[in-house]
């Protein structure tokens, strides 16, 4: 059961008291305290990450169920819905798949969900999240008209604008620093996962006589785990001693850092956290001001670019773009996600050794080839037919460009896909860290609501040329990783020094007497490439 893997784990519910590091239950020495504490923190970061899980389900599931037949009759209500050339129309479509941004949207807006961050804090949030994505799944599995599909998918989407925002902050908080990159990335590791088992569902289930349904109801399982698993899992510490609850706050620490580790860690939070009370209140217009304006403009760069690039034009539309090459749209839509799920798998292995900025660079360099060669071989050997298909002039191009799909999307999977997460987890300052990842949260998911919404009217008008639009914006992702600063090992508590030697002085964060500091411990030196 999950109480007894906890008790394994010696996970305990928030509260609970906590035997000393570096020895077991019954009292006598660990000989291996680290690879305890360590699997203790990746066991903490698999289960939270269920949360990203449901966000790649609900991705995954949409596209396939959009060109399913009894979807068409049951929701869309098209009087011609068993016949092949049946189609919802394209913002129709658009609009059932981006209303779920929208969702997400309205819940990562800063005054929402940091309020929920620093109110409710972090475990708590994952614990509404899971809940509301309960309800939002329900209500899709029992509609019968688009407008309870549209209520559904908003819910859902409330549920996982929250959780995209919590979920890597929870899991940086707690991740030691030499496995905060591999631990943070999980995030995105589960997201494809969610992707690729929902293509397995609803090959499975979506042909079946209303399979739509079952493959919506599926997805709660996973919301049903998270919301037993997170009482066991421990709270994040900065949290605690924003709340002055230190004492738990060393418990938490204990679960996923050795004792010594555990007490030099929470003094360097509670410094921390007693430095930034001495500053002043930071309103929200001043967020666009100083060092906080330059930190918030990187992660709203980041995490904009990561949709722009046109990944989930491929989530959400591959069957159609695969169909109108004449291949088997489910079959090779199950192919790209396992693509996806399996290319983020070196993300984890090198996020801590090569670090950030290179899998972002290599990866924006992957894109901008696969993008431009896609709408390269389509504009030149594909023509567009009435029904919506195309005929090509060289039977090797269709090949050419499954292949350049593929290839853009392993790219995607091990850098601009999880590296964005881990780099917005860790930059900001504890003070206004749960409204700077909001904001971040927030602007990902207004770039993912514009590919959802306008990526079909795109493809209907432009075609293949849509892709030179992709490679520029992939072109814009190189720029933005040769720019960066590395952020690999660097303690939460001393990433503002990483930043001063980038950025030079620091703007106006200002003591309550008028000096000009921003509250973190003094470190080692720390040199940014």
């Amino acid at each position: 059961t999950l109480s007894q893997c906890a008790r394994a784990l010696h996970i305990r519910p928030s509260g609970a008291s906590s035997a000393p590091e570096g020895k077991l239950i019954q009292g006598t020495e660990n000989p291996h305290p680290r690879m305890q504490t360590n699997v203790r923190a990746a066991a903490i970061a698999v289960l939270s990450a269920l949360g990203s899980l449901l966000f790649g389900l609900d991705i995954g599931y949409i596209a396939p169920i959009l060109e399913c037949a009894d979807f068409k009759r049951d929701v869309a209500r098209l009087p011609d819905w068993d016949k092949p050339s049946s189609r919802i129309p394209d913002l129709t479509a658009g609009f059932i798949v981006g209303i779920f941004s929208i969702g997400c949207i309205l819940s990562t807006l800063p005054p929402v969900s940091a309020y929920f961050l620093d109110t409710w804090g972090r475990k708590m949030s994952i614990i509404v999240g899971s809940s509301v994505f309960l309800a939002g799944s329900g209500l899709q599995c029992l509609a019968n008209s688009v407008n309870t599909m549209l209520a559904g998918r908003l819910i859902s989407g409330l549920s996982i604008g929250l959780l995209s925002a919590v979920v890597p902050l929870y899991q940086s908080e707690l991740a030691p620093p030499s496995m905060r990159g591999c631990l943070t990335s999980i995030y995105q590791l589960m997201l494809t996962a969610g992707i690729l088992l929902a293509a397995f569902i609803d090959q499975g289930l979506v042909h079946r006589d209303e399979g739509w349904r079952w493959a919506i109801a599926i997805q709660m399982i996973p919301a049903v785990v998270l919301l037993v698993a997170m009482p066991w899992l421990p709270r994040s510490p900065r949290w605690l001693v924003q709340q002055g609850l230190e004492d738990e706050a060393l418990q938490s620490l204990h679960a996923v850092r050795e004792e010594s580790e555990a007490e030099a860690e929470l003094a360097e939070i509670i410094e921390s956290h007693k430095q930034s009370k001495e500053l002043a209140e930071l309103r929200w217009e001043e967020l666009l001001r100083g060092r906080t304006g330059q930190l918030l403009a990187i992660g709203v760069t980041l995490q904009l670019l990561q949709q722009l690039v046109g990944m989930n034009a491929f989530m959400y539309f591959g069957p159609r773009i695969f169909a109108s090459l004449d291949f088997s749209p489910n079959r090779f839509q199950t192919a790209t996600n396992f693509v996806n799920f399996a290319a983020t798998f070196p993300a984890l292995v090198l996020a801590d050794r090569c670090g950030r900025r290179r899998l972002l660079l290599a990866s924006g360099i992957g894109m901008t080839i696969a993008s431009a060669s896609i709408a390269s071989l389509g504009l030149r050997f594909l023509t567009p037919k009435s029904d919506g298909s195309y005929s090509s002039t060289n039977e090797h191009a269709g090949y050419a460009m499954v292949a350049m799909v593929f290839f853009f999307v392993a790219n995607f999977a091990y850098g601009w896909g999880p590296m964005v997460w881990v780099y917005n987890s860790e930059i900001f300052p504890l003070r206004c860290r749960s409204r700077f990842v909001s904001a971040t949260a927030c602007a990902n998911w207004i770039g993912n609501y514009a590919i959802a919404q306008f990526t079909p009217v795109l493809l209907g008008s432009a075609g293949f040329a849509t892709f030179y639009i992709f490679a520029g914006f992939s072109f814009s992702a190189i720029m933005m990783a040769l720019w960066l600063p590395e952020t690999k090992g660097v303690h939460l508590e001393h990433m503002e020094q990483v930043f001063d030697a980038k950025l030079g002085a620091q703007g106006p964060l200002l003591h309550k007497d008028g000096s000009g500091k921003y509250g973190a411990t003094d470190a080692l030196p720390v040199t940014a490439e």
